[in-house]
């Protein structure tokens, strides 16, 4: 009696536990190559250091047989921490007057002249004039601490003391008829001191000279009040700059020269050597001149030619 249905089902049976089997084999390499793929990565390992001795950065080997270096000086001075900071270099172009108390800056373009025939001030500024030219003669600066021997010095008020200042140095150095015109007032400031400065023209009379400017700077205070005759030494400096249409005055180059003043006092001498030798006994001994002058010498009679004895 022929079976082919239980042939068939037999057949079928083993065929499809194969394919279970693959199914099962292939999910789970499937799982386990994703679990790899979603893994971190193992970290790369550093590189090894390089030899000491043979890098850039470390420099050339140590010399064996060098030298050792010199021990330290226990003697050399050691830096002290509370020392003043050294003073910074001198500002190109400052010039100290010990005379007015005060430094400023010299204007490019300008000198310091002779200053001894002043009449007022400590300091005369003249204009360089080309090679093989003279130097003009309407136009100069003075400076100087303002004290009594001017009239502006008595006003303690900045604006007023500039203002009398330009007027009476005005008349001074322009005393010509003429109208005061384009009259102008600023305000200075040279570090911790404050100032004022007037300016103004002279139109004059006669037309044939050319119009005078006058531009007169006060900075500083003014000597508090009370303060005893022999002890007054105003704290305030001025600038006079003078010139005409022909050398007009740069009033920002004079405004620029006022505000450089500074207070500056000259140093003591220093002391004297107390290992110096002495100076000679006696006077000066110059040629000629007896060593202790005005002191009488003793002379031996016998040796003092005749006619030179005194009369008996």
């Amino acid at each position: 009696m022929d079976q082919p249905d239980a042939i068939s089902e037999h057949r079928r049976g083993p065929s499809k536990t194969l394919a279970i089997a693959a199914l099962i084999g292939a999910t789970v390499v499937a799982l386990t190559l994703a679990t790899v793929a979603n893994a971190d990565p193992e970290p790369t390992p550093p590189p090894p250091p390089p030899p000491a001795g043979n890098t850039f950065l470390e420099g050339p080997p140590a010399d064996p047989n060098a030298p050792p270096p010199p021990p330290a000086d226990p003697n050399a001075p050691v830096a002290d921490p509370n020392a003043p900071a050294p003073a910074p270099p001198p500002e190109p172009g400052r010039v100290n007057n010990a005379a007015g108390g005060f430094s400023y800056v010299v204007p490019a373009g300008w000198k310091v002249a002779d200053a001894t025939s002043l009449s007022y001030g400590q300091a005369l500024l003249t204009k360089i004039p080309p090679e093989g030219a003279q130097p003009p003669n309407d136009t100069s600066v003075l400076l100087g601490r303002l004290d009594l021997k001017l009239f502006a010095g008595a006003e303690t008020d900045n604006t007023k003391a500039a203002q009398r200042l330009a007027s009476d140095m005005g008349e001074f150095f322009m005393p010509f008829p003429g109208t005061r015109i384009n009259q102008q007032t600023t305000q200075l400031s040279a570090g911790d001191m404050t100032g004022v400065a007037s300016y103004y023209e002279v139109k004059f009379t006669d037309t044939n000279k050319p119009t005078g400017q006058i531009w007169a700077g006060v900075i500083g205070a003014p000597t508090p009040a009370g303060t005893p005759r022999g002890q007054r030494a105003p704290e305030r400096w001025f600038v006079v700059w003078l010139g005409t249409a022909n050398n007009p005055v740069p009033t920002n180059e004079a405004i620029t020269l006022t505000q450089s003043i500074r207070p500056w006092t000259a140093p003591p001498p220093p002391p004297p050597d107390p290992n110096a030798p002495p100076p000679p006994a006696g006077g000066t001994n110059v040629p000629g001149q007896s060593p202790n002058v005005g002191v009488p010498v003793p002379v031996d009679p016998n040796s003092v030619p005749p006619g030179m004895m005194p009369p008996a």
